[in-house]
């Protein structure tokens, strides 16, 4: 595994496409608190899933302020590893039946990544030989190979174990990296995708994953909290972006591109950094993300210099005349020349202002942020997870804040 440093974690450019569906989420009583009409909030539920419009018919100055989100401290991934020392398959950490039983369904489907210079883990996810790791464990690789875990426990992983993989794709925003490998072990099973939109903070989690060569290591937390559109950076140039799983789940370097499981065995995320200044605070890339990245038939990649000197560049503006009516601004966030996100400046004050983002680099609408008192900071937001075209996530913001202090799931 690569060396990687956070540095300026943060919520990154608010992003979201129209939603509301009040009704769904708490009946007449949320619609008049927020004092947003049924016609209003229909026509902005009705752009959620339409594509993210590229360009406005003319161009202008500037558009209302709404606040980038503060920079956070920086903390460094640990150290590079280098080469395969052929550590005893332990399965260490295991404490009681049902977790026995998570480690001995997983186990094998979780491969030991080996390139040139480092090691880390893999998830197999398809019977015919995919794994998904992260895109830091891999890259820059001129040679990747993947092992299996030996069906009997305890014995060591040698060289002859190494199976050549070939990497398919990979998703720079996200720290992804999807593997392929000609053959699978007899008995090996691909571990089912899960559902992190339902995971729920106190949750239990496992871990299965390679800590400094220590190969099939077990480890057990809790989620201490989910995370929407978080920014970290590694090696200190490339900026990622994805909801993540804050975990106290202990992770250390080796464990990265592993499987983050539920109690069920199935992934929920996928292992990939944590924040050595603060201890026991580790992250996981959802495997939401995951199911985006398999979805998608390209690469994502960024362009570092570009993110980092730009981050709002207004280029074009045009009329509303939807409910409610006002000027719709056209935001380039990555200085790409087109734009990427929306934001509805509407003519009464009574009515709040709304950017409208697209979070899962979908080229659809999926989120919406609201600011009610036009001060440039959201208070509540709601969110497409699924790709549905519905709101099924709200989140709240408190005064001054730039992550929500409460979710709610809406129910269809």
């Amino acid at each position: 595994m690569t060396s990687m440093t956070l540095a300026s974690r943060r919520q990154t450019k608010i992003r979201g496409h129209a939603v509301m569906k009040w009704i769904q989420i708490a009946a007449g009583a949320l619609a008049a608190s927020f004092a947003v009409s049924y016609a209003v909030a229909a026509e902005l539920e009705a752009q959620l899933g339409q594509p993210v419009a590229k360009s406005g018919r003319a161009a202008d100055s500037s558009a209302p302020a709404f606040s980038a989100p503060p920079r956070r401290p920086t903390a460094k991934l640990g150290k590079t590893l280098t080469g395969l020392d052929a550590a005893p398959a332990s399965g260490r950490g295991v404490r009681g039946a049902a977790q026995s039983q998570v480690y001995a369904r997983a186990a094998r489907s979780v491969v030991l990544v080996v390139t040139d210079e480092s090691l880390g883990s893999g998830a197999l996810i398809t019977a015919d030989g995919q794994i998904v790791t992260n895109l830091h464990v891999v890259k820059g690789a001129t040679r990747i190979a993947v092992a299996f875990k030996p069906a009997v426990e305890g014995v060591s992983v040698g060289k002859a174990d190494l199976r050549r993989a070939t990497l398919l794709k990979v998703d720079e925003v996200a720290d992804l990296a999807l593997l392929k490998v000609e053959e699978v072990p007899p008995g090996v099973q691909p571990l089912p995708l899960g559902d992190s939109t339902h995971l729920q903070v106190g949750a239990d989690v496992n871990a299965i994953g390679h800590p400094v060569g220590e190969t099939w290591t077990y480890t057990r937390g809790v989620v201490s909290q989910i995370r929407r559109a978080y920014g970290w950076k590694a090696d200190g140039k490339v900026q990622h972006e994805a909801t993540v799983i804050q975990t106290q789940t202990p992770i250390n370097p080796g464990n990265s591109g592993g499987p983050l499981l539920d109690d069920q065995g199935a992934i929920v995320g996928i292992n990939s950094f944590v924040d050595t200044e603060t201890q026991g605070v580790n992250f996981a890339v959802s495997v939401e993300d995951v199911k985006s990245f398999l979805a998608r038939d390209h690469d994502r990649t960024v362009t570092p210099q570009k993110a980092e000197r730009c981050e709002w560049k207004d280029i074009s503006v045009e009329d509303w005349t939807k409910p409610p009516p006002g000027k719709l601004y056209l935001i380039d966030t990555d200085c790409d020349g087109e734009a990427d996100s929306a934001l509805l400046a509407p003519k009464s004050k009574r009515d709040p202002a709304v950017l409208m983002r697209d979070e899962n680099g979908t080229g659809r609408y999926d989120t919406l942020y609201f600011d009610k008192d036009h001060d440039g900071h959201p208070e509540w937001a709601l969110y497409d997870t699924d790709g549905d075209g519905q709101p099924d996530l709200r989140g709240d913001f408190r005064p001054g804040e730039d992550e929500p202090y409460r979710w709610e799931k809406i129910s269809g």
